[in-house]
């Protein structure tokens, strides 16, 4: 009689009876805009996910309005970064220390604004816009050491006696002659010190980067692989559109 031969020993571990050892499944992506885990259906704009109502409010946003309203308001906004950015220009320049590069942070403000107040648009006449305000801007924050360059005069008024129609008039021209001179200072500048020059452009470069028109590519739509139907999937739908 022969003996019975054993089973082969299993390599596998055993089997757990005992507990439930489940899987999670991956999360659900999010609409990047509103944070909503999308369930079905999603866009892609411009490399981002966007759920369809998120996908419409988007495409709506740059289209319509009023171009005239959308201009003002850019240029409302980007004077008011021009004097802020003017303010700090000359506020660093009191302390003694010439930064030129402060004149980039002035083209980054009054971009940043111009292209807010176009609600994100940009387009060639805000690029226009924003590379006018920035040198304005500079131009305002030379003006101050302008007008001290055509006072510095020898001749001081007596203690105690008010100035002459004449000093008064000197001293009205003396400003009107600074303030044309000033929209000139950046050029002369750049001219007598290249590097300064170089800094003033790339604020310019700054401004107009900006302000470039935005362009809206939408992509869609999907739809997520445990939403699509078991016998047919659909192609996506591609569509890429320049708005502004």
């Amino acid at each position: 009689m022969t003996q019975p031969v054993s089973p082969p020993a299993s390599t596998d571990a055993p089997l757990q009876f005992d507990r439930a050892e489940f899987t999670e499944p991956p999360p659900a992506p999010r609409c990047t805009a509103c944070q909503r885990a999308i369930t079905r259906t999603y866009f892609e704009v411009n490399s981002h996910l966007l759920c369809p109502e998120c996908r419409d409010t988007v495409e709506a946003s740059m289209v319509g309005g009023s171009k005239s309203k959308r201009f003002l308001t850019a240029t409302v906004f980007g004077i008011g970064a021009g004097l802020a950015g003017a303010a700090v220009y000359y506020g660093v320049s009191l302390t003694g220390y010439n930064i030129g590069l402060i004149a980039v942070l002035v083209g980054w403000m009054v971009g940043t604004a111009v292209f807010k107040g176009s609600d994100g648009r940009g387009g060639a006449g805000y690029q226009v816009l924003a590379i006018l305000l920035t040198y304005l801007s500079v131009a305002g924050s030379l003006a101050p050491d302008v007008y001290k360059e055509l006072t510095a005069q020898p001749v001081e008024a007596a203690a105690g006696e008010a100035p002459t129609d004449e000093e008064a008039l000197s001293s009205s021209g003396n400003v009107v002659l600074a303030g044309v001179i000033s929209v000139a200072a950046p050029v002369l500048v750049g001219i007598n010190s290249p590097l300064s020059g170089l800094i003033y452009g790339f604020a310019l470069y700054e401004a107009w980067r900006r302000n470039k028109r935005a362009e809206l590519n939408i992509a869609g739509p999907f739809r997520l692989a445990e939403a699509a139907p078991a016998s047919e999937e659909a192609a996506p739908e591609r569509q890429e559109q320049s708005v502004g």
